[in-house]
């Protein structure tokens, strides 16, 4: 079991805390403020994917029927001792209850893809309508028992209001004789002790006949029960008792109604209070862009573009800083770099993430993490000198120490911040040194970060150990806060010093008062660190360029599939107005053969004839030169594919139907048929006259992981307008495969768009179900 220490120290009950405005329920607020990291993984998964369903269900704008209920626990409690009785209000209480369990019964009933919440939520969910009808008629819209309530009450009601007219009555009138004495102060009646009296002048007092309940502060009126409405008033009186002994008994008789199904309904309680944080849960991994990660222990430890829950609320997405990070093979991880470099949020973030994954929730990173279950997580971080046990710091440290050696094994993850330090370095190094060997005997995954350079060292020389380190621009002295894997870092403590205002001859003299081989290891682990950070930027521009190589090869593979296209259709049209041309051909015979036999081989019809057939042969002489011509081609020529603006030299002759052009940077491989002479001026001038075609090679991708579904629909349908009008044949949208809201908006508005051809997913090892490929008509 992880110990509140721990959870204290990671502030997981803040990010709880959080929660508390997104529900509905004082039950639900109570249980979410109970939820522990579980130490039963099917469980953990099982609760990720209640937040999964019922984060989809949100993003389909369905809303669950949760509406505000007080904590029932006592009320419910209450039904179950004899004598006892509900109020109206806590009756309420209850049906508002049993109505919120059959509304939810309903609403998840027809949502097909919540398998596990109606699995577990759904058949278990308790609703009874009879029960329900029952407390409607009992008690009205206006919160008070209803007459009909019972035929008893009915008729004291009737008997009630029947007494209250004839005693108005006979007020009334009483009233009006005493106003026209001048016997009372105003022309109204009050009530006293639930009696109706007349406010009399004192003076006149003695002049009417009643029973006085009381007086005014000033002493100048007195209250007065006139005795012709005594007997009235006592018969009224006794009929309220009489209403509320009704009263009091048909909310006994509810209250034990309501206990008859006691189990029911407290089980239906925990249930909507648990839907309730489920849907919380929903929602904030809505506004955080939270995923659930996978949870495979034979799969490398793998945090993408995780941020810090806590970081992430108070800045923004754009301004925390992602940690990227694989842990395969290696168990002790050692992080060095600067202080206030981001060392510590580092660990932080670890088991923060960590805690809440173990607690069923969904956290901010990339969907294709995958996190490993703990039994335990235990952590050394920050100070801890305690005045009380007469502890320093670096007691305190090793009595950490020494409970993380008797607890730690395989299934426990350890973080460990500035691991050595608070007493000599050369001591607190060794001590160090072998609390990490013994953790990665033990197989303990551990994150550590120190300034120790034997540490680096060590981590460098020992299987099972590997160095990170937090980026550090020494051009402008200040951290940049990523995290990188296998490269240790230096601390920067001179640069630090510099960049807050010590004076270059003071740094000097510090620098050449410290061992020479460490500072040879300090500058050593600089210019790695630069070398690193250039060699990333080359890598990072080689993956752009080949990127857009990529998308250039595709691009002109594409147009080339177009231009064989139109050759076919060329070649069809040629045979289609050969067979036209033979076809005049031969009516003209026929029509010569047919004038020359009407005329009777006239001469003169002869000779005309003669003419016309000899201008037939010579334009179909034309056609056939026009289509046969053997096209004579030399290396180096300019040439232009037909019907086409793409201009290039020859290269090489393939064999006697292809050759190679040189387009620019690209060799493409032509029909000799589809080819014509050209000159650099009519290049020039097509050129010219030719719509020229931008293409921006990084819209050939487009990228939309850990952004909103609410939010990426008017950014894919630009992306798919911009390459369809720019003639790219095919692209491809990386949205990750996650929860799988990312897709559903992809595929809903591809399905949609009139230049799309067909879309699906990528081959496995290019990505999978998290990219989808898209050809364009």
């Amino acid at each position: 079991m992880i110990s509140d220490l721990v959870l204290n120290k990671l502030e997981f009950v803040k990010v709880l805390e959080y929660l508390l405005k997104y529900l509905s329920t004082e039950n639900g607020k109570e249980l979410l403020l109970q939820i522990r990291p579980s130490s039963n993984l099917s469980q953990i998964v099982l609760e990720g994917s209640f937040v999964t369903e019922a984060k989809n269900i949100l993003i389909s704008n369905d809303i669950a029927p949760i509406n505000y209920l007080p904590n029932l626990t006592e009320t419910i409690a209450k039904t179950k001792i004899d004598g006892a009785r509900l109020s109206v209000s806590q009756v309420l209480d209850v049906l508002h209850l049993v109505e919120t369990s059959r509304n939810l019964y309903v609403f998840l009933k027809n949502k097909e893809d919540a398998v596990n919440l109606n699995e577990h939520f759904t058949n278990y969910l308790y609703h009874n309508k009879s029960l329900e009808k029952e407390i409607r008629s009992i008690i009205t819209e206006t919160n008070e028992i209803s007459d009909n309530a019972s035929s008893k009450l009915r008729e004291i009601r009737y008997e009630l209001r029947d007494k209250n007219s004839k005693l108005q009555k006979v007020v009334n009138k009483i009233l009006k004789q005493l106003s026209d004495l001048s016997y009372v102060q105003d022309e109204y009646v009050t009530l006293s002790e639930g009696r109706i009296v007349v406010p009399v002048r004192a003076e006149h007092k003695r002049h009417v006949k009643g029973f006085i309940h009381s007086e005014s502060a000033s002493g100048q009126t007195v209250y007065i029960e006139p005795a012709e409405t005594l007997d009235l008033n006592n018969e009224i009186l006794s009929l309220t008792f009489a209403e509320k002994r009704e009263i009091d008994r048909i909310l006994l008789e509810l209250t034990k109604k309501i206990g008859y199904e006691l189990k029911e309904i407290k089980n239906t309680l925990y249930l909507v209070s648990k839907l309730d944080v489920i849907f919380a849960k929903a929602k904030y991994s809505i506004d955080i862009d939270g995923i659930f990660p996978t949870l495979e222990q034979n799969k490398p430890l793998t945090f993408l573009y995780a941020r810090h829950p806590i970081l992430l609320k108070k800045f923004g997405k754009e301004k925390t800083i992602p940690l990227n990070f694989t842990i395969k093979d290696n168990v002790i991880t050692l992080i060095t770099g600067p202080n206030a470099g981001g060392k510590t949020v580092v660990l932080k973030t670890v088991g923060l993430t960590t805690l809440l994954v173990m607690s069923g929730f969904h956290v901010p990173m990339h969907p294709d993490s995958n996190l490993h279950f703990f039994d335990n997580l235990i952590i050394d971080i920050g100070d801890e000198q305690s005045i009380e046990s007469d502890l320093s710091t670096f007691s305190s440290h090793l009595a950490n120490y020494k409970y993380i050696l008797e607890e730690a094994d395989s299934d426990t993850l350890v973080l460990l911040d500035e691991i050595g330090t608070g007493t000599d370095p050369e001591e607190g190094g060794a001590i160090a040194a072998n609390i990490l060997l013994s953790l990665r005997n033990r197989k303990t995954k551990t994150l550590a970060t120190t300034h120790l350079g034997k540490l680096k060292i060590m981590a460098n020389d020992l299987e099972g150990f590997q160095n990170a380190s937090m980026e550090y621009d020494s051009v402008n002295l200040a951290p940049t806060y990523l995290f990188r894997q296998g490269i240790p870092g230096s601390s920067y403590a001179f640069e630090v010093a510099e960049r807050i205002g010590f004076s270059k001859e003071f740094i000097e003299k510090s620098r050449k008062s410290i061992d020479e081989d460490k500072t040879k290891i300090e500058r050593f682990l600089i210019e790695l660190e630069n070398k690193s950070k250039l060699l990333n930027d080359k890598l990072k521009h080689a993956e752009i360029e080949n990127t857009r190589l990529s998308g250039l090869a595709n691009l002109y593979q594409g147009k080339i599939d177009k231009l064989e296209k139109e050759k076919k259709e060329i070649i069809n049209k040629a045979k289609v107005e050969a067979e036209l041309l033979l076809s005049n051909v031969n009516r003209q015979i026929e029509h010569t053969i047919k004038s020359i036999k009407e005329s009777s081989a006239d001469k003169s019809v002869i000779k005309d004839e003669k003419s016309k057939i000899e201008k037939l042969k010579q334009a179909n002489k034309a056609e056939k030169k026009d289509i046969h011509q053997e096209k004579s081609f030399e290396l180096g020529q300019l040439v232009k594919i037909k019907n086409t603006s793409t201009y290039g030299y020859i290269e090489n002759f393939i064999d006697e139907k292809n050759v190679l052009l040189l387009s620019g940077s690209l060799r493409l491989k032509v029909k000799k048929m589809d080819i014509e002479f050209s000159s650099k001026s009519e290049q020039k001038k097509d050129l010219n006259s030719a719509t020229k075609l931008s293409i921006n090679y990084q819209s050939l991708t487009l990228d939309i992981r850990g952004e909103r579904a609410n939010e990426i629909e008017f950014k894919v349908i630009k992306f798919i307008d911009d390459s369809y009008t720019s003639g790219t044949n095919r692209v491809e949208i990386l949205h990750g495969k996650g929860t799988g809201a990312l897709k559903k908006v992809v595929w809903d508005i591809l399905k949609k768009h009139e230049g799309v051809n067909k879309y699906y997913y990528a081959s496995i090892e290019h990505g999978g179900e998290g990219i989808t490929v898209v050809e364009l008509k």
